[in-house]
């Protein structure tokens, strides 16, 4: 398997498997295709760095369902990155309910054909790439965030709440001179030129769970 976005397919079912690789190949996808659940988490867990694509499962395999493997792909921070289809001949309202909302896109019932899943996998790799981009973007500010100094990080919040120089120092114990140090420090590391900015980013910062939280006397 490479990073390059693919179409990872998983069915137990030898024939299934076989011939919608084929077709889904021959019209232009990037096909690895796995007999069981197991499998594809063992190949995924090889992979040097997180696989790009998108995952298409059989609902009923053996030995492991695939709203089980969907469950073990979130607990591999695969979830919110690659979206999900469903293949099934049994899908429940429950089981499809449960699977929509940790991010599976649809569910295709079988029979289908190839006109009909096609534009799906099309879609499912647009939504990729949009997810793809707000991780990375999150794990940008991440980052930034992490290599402020502690005392750093408290006055980018308190900045971001608008209070100035001499209400942070009073309150961190810290010389005015010393608060504008650090807030030139932020500003560097952060990639803002104004308080205004500063609080657009903290407030992404916080839409994407980076932790801001601090112990500190605010």
């Amino acid at each position: 398997m490479t990073n390059t976005p693919t179409i990872y397919l998983c069915d137990d079912d030898n024939g299934v498997r076989g011939g919608l690789s084929y077709l889904l190949e021959q019209c232009g996808f990037n096909v690895n295709a796995f007999a069981s659940g197991p499998a594809l988490l063992a190949a995924l867990d090889a992979l040097p760095q997180p696989p790009r694509g998108v995952f298409v499962l059989d609902l009923q395999m053996e030995p492991m369902r695939g709203d089980a493997v969907h469950d073990r792909l979130h607990a591999r921070g695969l979830g919110h990155r690659m979206p999900v289809i469903f293949l099934s001949a049994h899908g429940t309202i429950p089981i499809t309910v449960s699977a929509m909302k940790k991010g599976a896109i649809t569910f295709v019932e079988k029979p289908y054909t190839v006109e009909t899943l096609v534009p799906l996998l099309k879609e499912a790799l647009e939504k990729e790439e949009q997810w793809q981009r707000q991780a990375n973007r999150c794990e940008f500010l991440r980052t930034m965030w992490e290599s402020l100094a502690p005392q750093q990080r408290r006055v980018a919040r308190m900045k971001a709440k608008g209070d100035i120089t001499k209400v942070i120092g009073d309150r961190l114990d810290l010389a005015d001179r010393t608060v504008e140090e650090h807030w030139v420090n932020v500003r560097d590391k952060l990639g803002v030129d104004s308080v205004a900015a500063l609080a657009t980013t903290i407030a992404e910062m916080r839409a994407c769970g980076v932790d801001i939280s601090t112990t500190d006397r605010e």
